[in-house]
């Protein structure tokens, strides 16, 4: 028999789970999944009832002969009326005379939907004897509708499945983006000379004052962009669903139904845009932060000056800067694949409280620092690695924090500089 696998490993497997943010992943293609569901069901009924109407009614006039309600008893034994109105109207000199309302009356079974004072109430505009346009069909002149819905709100539905189809996959491809420029991809695509045997090798940008500028390890603004269409899309089209519900409302029914609807879509909305505004307010302050070392890559022992820029609308109670090395082990077993990760180096740089950039300004903090030179350099091979990395802390006046992590490389120590 198998061993069971123990509840430490477990736990790992599920923080392996979630540093790969499988889960997110399944999310967003679930969601993908849905929309388009939701969208062939919706092409494959009333889009194609839309299409064959504009393709096929034809418009006319017509006279009412007589109008009335009829009744029918549903599968629980509730009694369900619909509209009805006999017109007369002519095509190519031929004339038909038929009891129809909308779509809904031109089958047997279809349009039972209404209490008795609704359906009542549909009719009452339509006097006997009066004149009125209608639409037959140009295949079938003896089928026609005295009432044609508009399908403006059947397009705007589409905005439903669409948005969800849109956002998960524009979400997907931004973190499959941003897993491609991951600290883990950017390390093993270039390997260090000979001389740096494992040592991977960053490419950090051309500094502006210093040597060279440290880039980010953090979500990519396409990401950003993507949560903003998404929400965009989900509560426009949830906030005119719901009008459009509320307006068409004609029972009791129709109205909770619409309660019920509003509560959950737009209250799906208002949790999109308290995240996304939760989201906006991080990325408005890690948009304004970059990093400038003297040197980069950085040799043990040797001292290395910092330069942090923060520009603009930024307010944080506290600002630290650390150094870390973390130890990552990778192990598969079969299909199991496990991440491990362990912090084995830190230290505190810098720290300054009250810090604040108003709007259009720009504020420099510059620090210095030297690492010890037994220390491990960095390395990558296939089941190992050794990540170093200068983290940027920021502490707000509502206690919120946020850190932005810059990943750098540190060579071994040869014995000379």
């Amino acid at each position: 028999m198998q061993d069971r696998p123990s509840s430490g490993a477990l736990a790992r497997r599920f923080a392996a789970f979630r540093a790969e943010r499988h889960s997110e992943t399944y999310l967003l293609v679930g969601i993908c999944l849905v929309g388009l569901l939701i969208l062939t069901i919706h092409l494959s009924t009333w889009g194609r009832e839309a299409r064959r109407d504009a393709k096929l009614l034809r418009p006319t006039m017509c006279w009412i002969v007589d109008r009335g309600v009829r009744s029918r008893v549903d599968e629980d034994g509730n009694v369900r009326f619909r509209p009805e109105v006999r017109i007369r109207y002519e095509v190519d000199e031929v004339t038909y005379e038929v009891w129809t309302y909308d779509r809904s009356t031109q089958t047997k079974d279809r349009g039972f939907d209404y209490a008795r004072e609704d359906a009542e109430r549909l009719i009452e505009p339509f006097a006997r004897g009066g004149r009125y346009p209608c639409w037959y069909r140009d295949d079938d002149p003896s089928r026609a509708i005295l009432v044609k819905k508009s399908t403006f709100w059947g397009w705007l539905f589409l905005f439903i499945p669409v948005s969800l189809t849109l956002f998960g996959s524009i979400w997907l491809f931004a973190l499959y983006y941003e897993r491609s420029r991951s600290k883990e991809a950017r390390a093993s695509a270039k390997r260090s000379a000979a001389k740096y045997p494992n040592v991977p090798n960053f490419k950090d940008e051309k500094g502006a004052e210093l040597s060279r500028r440290l880039k980010v390890d953090a979500k990519s603004s396409t990401s950003f962009s993507a949560a903003i269409f998404g929400t965009c899309a989900w509560n426009l089209a949830a906030w005119s669903a719901a009008v459009y519900v509320f307006v068409k409302a004609d029972s009791r029914a129709d109205f909770w139904s619409a309660v019920v609807f509003s509560i959950v879509f737009c209250g799906i909305g208002l949790l999109f845009i308290c995240r996304l505004w939760g989201r906006y307010r991080i990325e408005r302050t890690v948009g304004s932060v970059a990093l400038e070392v003297s040197e980069s890559p950085i040799t043990p022992g040797r001292t290395v000056r910092c330069r942090l820029f923060l520009k603009g609308r930024i307010a944080v109670k506290r600002l630290d800067v650390y150094v870390k090395c973390e130890e990552i082990a990778r192990f598969v077993q079969g299909t199991n694949s496990i991440t491990h990760r362990r912090e084995v180096y830190s230290r505190l740089l810098f720290t300054k409280f009250g810090l604040e950039a108003p709007s259009k300004t720009e504020k420099r903090e510059n620090f210095s620092f030297s690492l010890p030179i037994g220390v491990a350099p960095s390395f990558e091979a296939e089941h190992n690695e050794i990540f170093w990395k200068l983290v940027a802390r920021m502490e707000f006046a509502d206690g919120g924090t946020f850190s932005r992590d810059f990943g750098v490389v540190v060579r071994p120590f040869l014995g000379k500089y």
